[in-house]
């Protein structure tokens, strides 16, 4: 058994540097670190892992940095403790780092997050996620629009105020922005300076009235929250577009503040897959477009979540959208079960397969 099992430590150790860095890569970030004390040789394989992820399930133990340290663990707060790791581990850490990311489930806004994205801002980093769970949202500090080299940007409850010298992030391909506050023209101006962005997520608690998307590589568009009128335009790519509310009181309940549909599909003209909610719905039956859009569009996919089959308009136009699309090969419709107000209502889901 003992030779065995120093076949297969040996069989792994002398595994390509390239593979060992994969694997490593794979593993918790906590259990990457842990491999340190394997041997000798894997002492320093963890420190130039080009992923650093700290979360929930990877986050590094950090009592053994405070046995170094002069005060115990146990007297820091849970703030100190986390940001004394990572500052630990980028201190140990050598070579290029290619994605970072931040989502604790505890993590408020603090100044140590800037101090952060400074440090941060100087590794050449593409693919950068700061996500914000309790508290206040995080104003980004400018350091942020520095990162040049960025591909892929996930961003979760912050504050993002575009500087004066922001000139765009050239690289940009996917972009998340989930509960981030930001004004609408900012908004537009931060896109049109992603000038190949590929896929875009806006979730937003904000009602706007007009958000308009200049992307002429964008082909995957998903928007949560309440939009009175979105203009997409010189996007000849797009395939897939999202639009939901998520909110018990939506466009259709806040008195006439119903969505603009009027031409809206016009400027989809490679559209494949379509989720839609159930307030955006509604407000396409009661725009009358149901039944007067396309007479053939090249849907494959069609979700519609919280539809409301007891209303006349709803029904007829998903029977609308079902009609006007002939290649259709997958269609999920989740339906909005109304209760008496002494119960709970719930959903019901139904696919179909077409051949």
């Amino acid at each position: 058994m003992k030779n065995m099992c120093g076949s297969f430590s040996d069989g792994i150790s002398n595994l390509p540097n390239i593979v060992i860095e994969k694997i490593l890569v794979l593993m918790p970030l906590r259990d990457a670190v842990r491999t340190s004390l394997l041997s000798k040789k894997w002492r320093y394989n963890w420190i130039t892992i080009p992923e650093l992820v700290f979360d929930d399930t990877s986050l590094v133990d950090p009592s053994p940095i405070f046995s170094r340290q002069r005060l115990p663990p146990d007297q820091l707060s849970s703030r100190n403790r986390l940001f004394a790791t990572i500052y630990h581990v980028l201190l140990l850490h050598r070579g290029a780092i290619l994605k970072f990311i931040l989502s604790i489930s505890e993590l408020k806004s603090c100044s140590e997050i800037d101090a952060l994205i400074t440090i941060l801002s100087s590794n050449g980093i593409q693919e950068l996620a700061l996500k914000i769970w309790k508290g206040d949202p995080h104003k980004l500090p400018p350091s942020l629009f520095s990162f040049q080299q960025l591909t892929h940007l996930n961003l979760q409850f912050c504050v993002l105020k575009l500087p004066t010298t922001f000139k765009g992030f050239p690289r940009m391909v996917c972009l998340e922005l989930h509960k981030v506050i930001i004004t609408a023209d900012k908004f537009q101006t931060f896109i049109s300076s992603c000038p190949i962005l590929e896929q875009l997520t806006f979730e937003s608690s904000t009602c706007f009235d007009f958000i308009g998307i200049d992307a002429p590589n964008l082909k995957v568009l998903s928007f949560i929250g309440i939009f009175k009128s979105l203009k997409v335009k010189n996007a000849p790519h797009l395939a897939n577009f999202s639009i939901d509310s998520k909110a018990s009181v939506g466009i259709v309940e806040r008195g006439g503040d119903k969505f603009g549909w009027a031409g809206f599909f016009d400027s989809l003209p490679v559209l494949k897959n379509l989720h839609m909610g159930g307030q955006y719905l509604m407000s396409l039956g009661e725009a009358g477009l149901g039944r007067r859009l396309l007479t053939s569009w090249g849907l494959n996919f069609l979700e519609l979540s919280d539809v409301r089959l007891g209303v006349q308009v709803v029904c007829w136009t998903v029977l609308g959208l079902i009609k006007i699309s002939p290649k259709l090969r997958k269609v999920i419709i989740k339906i909005k079960v109304l209760s008496e107000p002494s119960s709970r209502g719930g959903d019901v889901s139904c696919i179909w397969y077409t051949n």
